[in-house]
């Protein structure tokens, strides 16, 4: 009388349960590195965006490089004049021009996560966690 009776046992619902909690103990580390991975990318490329937009300013004008011009400094209000939303950014100063170099840190509430430059010019871009 009891052979005729179908479903699942406590025991084979365990080991599904078992089954898939081991998968996903494996999965979340990997998921949440990429995750970071592709936040810190955008944050290097958007770095390397404001770096031309730079020096575009520079070229489009009779700024001599090899100088300290006013445009060293602190240029946060100025980001959305190189393509980047200042929303995103919590510091972004310029210090050197020759190189350009610049220094930006990321809010940790903005699109690319918490990360901070450390010397980003458009060749090389040093990502850091604050």
């Amino acid at each position: 009388m009891l052979k005729n009776k179908k479903g699942f046992t406590l025991v084979e619902l365990l080991a599904v349960i078992v089954i898939l909690a081991i998968i996903l103990a494996i999965a979340v580390p990997g998921i949440t590195g990429i995750i970071n991975s592709a936040k810190k990318g955008s944050f290097e490329s958007d770095v390397k965006m404001i770096i031309t937009g730079i020096e575009y300013q520079v070229l489009g004008s009779s700024i001599d490089p090899t100088v300290t011009v006013p445009v060293v400094g602190d240029i946060l209000s100025n980001l959305d004049d190189y393509g980047a939303d200042p929303a995103n950014y919590t510091a972004a100063s310029i210090t050197s021009m020759d190189p350009i170099t610049v220094s930006i840190t990321s809010s940790s509430t903005s699109e690319f996560g918490a990360w901070t430059t450390v010397g980003a010019t458009k060749a090389s871009v040093t990502v850091t966690v604050p």
